[in-house]
């Protein structure tokens, strides 16, 4: 397709990877958790020799076991148990260009990471300190099912298998819980503990290693994947079609009116362009139909840093504002606020105005009087009621 007919071309959503290909679930970010619960857990919990961690409203202590170890069997079915090194590199090996989170785990150990939650320190001291781990296997769960193009492999320390605790020295593992993420055999990322902040970095890897966003949708559906300075050509020359925004109100801006916002990264220990992606996606779903979204990731190919590099990008996360393909701004950081200030000025200045949401109407004073007074007469009533 030439480019003059790339931009007569109407997206039916903001965007799609240029390449054609939508990411793999990859390196969700370095959180996810995977607890195996032993048969000693679920007897003490049973039996009532013990407190029983993660009582949902109204759910009985039985019927919180049988709960946990639903989702343990959905984790399990997607759980590769790993025995010894040589499983390890086969795994990884396996899995060629497919995530593979890696699960490293002590039965005796259960770290709450670098800056715990209190409330986590004073359950781990008055009730069980394996209780943190425990708490993470829901949100696991929900990752297994609804990624099922990564590969979850789990090492489980124990005296019985030394090769195993090696292993874990080779990976640089010395704390308990670590959850570690590859891609093509490389690690890219890594989260310690099971803390408050451990089920955030799920979200936020999941996002922006895996392309995976709330509800099953995917951050590509909104935000093109840009791997060369052909891509971003294209990418430039395309127009998105009026779209509903999630605040109800549509979004039809004239092409040559349209910005194109493409955020540079990169994908290895890069933590803020990691935070800052949530956001990224916020504003790419609000702004569709008026703004159109790219990332480039500067490492994932040599065609990619060489544009990053005429870019001249030497920070990141950066996010370059066109406008009829010529740059019109830019803002370097990871400051979500600053962000969308950012995006506001230049539709501002290049005289781009988005409609408001849609006033409700409201009632005359008259109704309105009436209405409060029977609802006051209401709850009064009720207030003597047994």
């Amino acid at each position: 397709m030439t480019l003059s007919v790339v931009r007569r071309a109407i997206l039916p959503v903001v965007s799609r990877s240029v390449s054609g290909s939508r990411p793999s679930c990859a390196a969700k970010s370095r959180s996810l958790t995977r607890y195996r619960l032993r048969t000693s857990h679920t007897a003490k919990s049973s039996l009532g020799e013990g407190p029983t961690p993660d009582l949902r409203p109204n759910e009985t202590p039985e019927e919180s076991e049988r709960r946990r170890q639903a989702e343990s069997a959905r984790v399990e079915e997607r759980t590769q148990y790993v025995e010894s090194r040589e499983e390890f590199d086969a795994f990884l090996t396996e899995a060629g260009d497919k995530l593979v989170f890696v699960s490293i785990e002590s039965q005796e150990e259960c770290d709450l990471g670098d800056y715990p939650d209190p409330a986590d320190v004073q359950r781990t001291v008055s009730d069980d300190k394996m209780a943190p781990c425990r708490q993470i296997k829901s949100t696991l769960a929900r990752v297994a099912r609804e990624c099922a193009d990564a590969v979850f492999l789990t090492i489980e320390l124990s005296e019985d298998n030394p090769d195993l605790e090696e292993l874990a020295k080779e990976l640089g593992v010395t704390r308990f819980p670590t959850f570690q993420y590859y891609k093509d055999g490389e690690l890219v990322w890594e989260h310690i503990g099971a803390g408050q902040a451990t089920k955030q970095s799920i979200g936020e890897g999941l996002l922006f290693y895996g392309d995976q966003a709330a509800g099953g949708t995917h951050a590509s559906e909104y935000i093109t994947q840009i791997a060369s300075k052909g891509d971003l050509e294209d990418f430039l020359e395309m127009c998105a079609a009026p779209q509903d925004t999630p605040i109800g109100v549509e979004n039809e801006v004239p092409c040559e009116k349209q910005l194109a916002v493409l955020d540079v990264s990169l994908m290895k220990d890069s933590p803020a362009c990691l935070h800052i992606y949530p956001a990224v996606l916020a504003l790419a779903k609000n702004t569709a139909g008026a703004c159109r979204w790219a990332r480039l990731c500067g490492d994932v190919s040599p065609d990619a840093k060489k544009l990053m590099d005429e870019l001249k990008v030497d920070r990141v996360p950066a996010f370059i504002f066109f406008n009829e393909d010529k740059e019109v701004g830019r803002y370097i950081g990871a400051d979500r606020l600053q962000l969308m200030n950012t995006v506001i000025d230049i539709q501002k200045a290049e005289g781009i105005r988005l409609k408001d949401r849609k006033p409700r109407k409201r009632l005359g004073t008259a109704e309105a009087k009436r209405i409060a007074k029977e609802a006051r007469a209401r709850n009064k009533a009720a207030q003597w009621t047994i």
